[in-house]
């Protein structure tokens, strides 16, 4: 048995964690990788102490863990279980809790490898449930959390993402937690003397309220059927249904001539989706739903550039988006698939930005996309 303890490494792999930098929000990951292991440590005490109904008093403070650093290899937490801790709260148990850690980490391994070939429980208690819920809360579409030092069923390492973050937690219980962010149109406002409420209509998820400070009920007063950005986290069903929303990251107004533009470029999207195969004198091809959907994904995410867009359909059933940023004359292009390139050149210089792909309008390309615009906060 280590006398230092035991080490736990989580690789986070995304554009966001590059040369070791592990963004605030998902800090969280921490504490609920600690509480889950604590768990299923509770139900590996008992199994080996029958006798017994609850675990000794000191157990939950024995299984104490630092973060010892952030290493490079994109960002990996080295996370260690003290042993020291263990001693001072649980006299004489240090090694028994060692054997008891190492097989309840085992045990999260195996869930989540599971999750990724279709092979679940039948339940798990609500302790597990509240912890598995928050580990990995704040991944978007493109990340993932791999558990270092481990080889799944596939011989590969085993990772946490959304996809199976989603499999695992519907299926042990009704609903699961993800990220939302987009455009929504301000449907009302109401006040309590204690809060502020603002109401706003989705594409995706039809009507949502949430909570702002009262006094920026007043910001929102007057403004109904106003374009507001948002970003949510928000508990969806087993069928991806809205129910409820956990966490209000940001929600705000979008300035009235950023507005109309946004609404000329979605009519143009609009007019482009309805062209029939066969719309360029005979040739080309009907416009893919998946590009117009990538398209409006986009406009959702940056609107504050809509003024600039020129949207025209290309031959191959896509949607072109022209403009001219910090310099450059830039395209972004949606494939009939719903993946997206962007290229461009210097508008007065030499220099050329040969096409980038990406499979989705998801966080690579919008970092990318900022880079090229010059842009750093995100609208």
């Amino acid at each position: 048995m280590s006398d230092e303890g035991k080490d736990f490494r989580l690789r986070y792999v995304g554009t966001r964690f590059n040369n070791a930098r592990l963004p605030v929000d998902v800090l969280s990951d921490l504490p609920a990788f600690r509480d889950l292991l604590a768990a299923f440590a509770k139900d590996g005490w008992r199994a080996l102490n029958s006798d017994r109904q609850r675990v000794p008093k000191g157990f939950d403070k024995g299984l104490s863990f630092d973060l010892l650093a952030i290493e490079p290899g994109s960002a990996v937490p080295r996370l260690n279980w003290n042993r020291h801790t263990a001693q001072t709260h649980l006299p004489g148990f240090a090694d028994e809790l060692e054997e008891i850690v190492d097989a309840s980490f085992n045990e999260i391994v195996s869930l989540i490898d599971g999750a990724g070939h279709d092979r679940f429980p039948k339940s798990l208690p609500s302790e597990h449930v509240r912890a598995l819920n928050k580990l990995g809360a704040g991944l978007r579409d493109d990340e993932r959390i791999e558990f270092q030092g481990t080889h799944g069923t596939d011989g590969n390492v085993v990772y946490l993402d959304n996809y199976r973050r989603k499999k695992l937690i519907t299926r042990v219980r009704e609903t699961y937690q993800a990220r939302f962010e987009g455009i929504g149109t301000l449907i009302g406002t109401r006040a309590t003397e204690e809060e502020g409420y603002i109401s706003f209509k989705t594409a995706e998820h039809g009507e949502i309220e949430v909570v702002v400070d009262l006094e920026r009920v007043k910001e929102f007063d007057g403004n109904i059927y106003a374009d507001v950005q948002f970003d949510l986290q928000i508990e969806l069903d087993n069928n991806d249904r809205y129910r409820s929303v956990i966490e209000v990251h940001d929600v705000g107004l979008i300035d009235a001539q950023i507005g109309a533009e946004l609404v000329r470029c979605r009519a143009r999207l609009n007019d482009i989706r309805a062209l029939p195969g066969g719309w360029h004198d005979g040739g080309g091809s009907a416009i893919g739903p998946a590009a117009v959907a990538a398209a409006d994904k986009f406009l959702s995410k940056r609107p504050s550039l809509s003024g600039a867009y020129k949207i025209y359909p290309t031959e191959d059933g896509g949607v072109l988006f022209e403009f001219e940023s910090n310099a450059w004359d830039l395209s972004v292009e949606f494939g009939a698939n719903g993946s997206v390139e962007i290229y461009g050149i210097q508008l007065n210089g030499a220099g050329e930005l040969e096409p980038v792909h990406f499979d989705e309008v998801g966080e690579d390309f919008m970092k990318e996309f900022d880079v090229r615009v010059g842009r750093n906060d995100g609208r």
